[in-house]
């Protein structure tokens, strides 16, 4: 009975993150629209650091929740994640312990760096971007239609870029701590 309350916490904490890292993912999308409004070069300098910044720290999380569901282990949140533990305390996950890999000191810089700030603004504007997007839909058919249009045309090739980093990035994490 445990373990079935542990898996149905885990699949419930999963589909919440892979929901906030999609909302990330529209935030991100759509912000790159802002490009084309001119903006001054403070302003594209600071948009442009965000964007990058966010997007390297969603694909590592991304790659982290895939290697967790694998391993059906409950969802870790990089943003929060080093703030869990103390300074003697051990870190349980090794792919995430700065001494014991590089990739856990990119995290940690990026999560120092502004990921604290920078991944839940993506996440709220992305989240009221969704929204937004529903509503119009609920309240005009056609677009029902417009938006089946764009993710037949879209979503095949996007699945498979994924995929394949998806793929890859598991490959190179679980071979370099073999």
């Amino acid at each position: 009975m445990v373990a079935t309350k542990t898996l149905v916490k885990g699949l419930i904490g999963h589909i919440f993150l892979l929901l906030v890292n999609f909302s990330v993912l529209v935030g991100i999308i759509e912000s790159l629209n802002l490009f084309e409004d001119g903006l001054s070069l403070l302003n594209f300098i600071l948009l442009s650091f965000m964007l990058v910044h966010t997007f390297i720290l969603l694909t590592i999380q991304l790659g982290i929740q895939i290697l967790e569901i694998i391993k059906v282990r409950p969802p870790t949140v990089l943003v929060t994640y080093y703030f869990e533990f103390g300074e003697e305390e051990t870190i349980p996950l090794h792919i995430l312990d700065p001494i014991k890999s590089k990739l856990a000191v990119i995290v940690l810089l990026l999560v120092i760096t502004g990921g604290v700030a920078f991944y839940p603004i993506f996440a709220v504007y992305g989240f009221l971007l969704v929204w937004g997007h529903l509503a119009i839909i609920a309240l005009d058919p056609s677009q029902i239609v417009r938006y089946f249009g764009i993710f037949l045309n879209w979503m095949p090739p996007v699945i498979l870029i994924v995929g394949v980093v998806i793929v890859f990035s598991i490959l190179a994490i679980e071979f370099r701590h073999v």
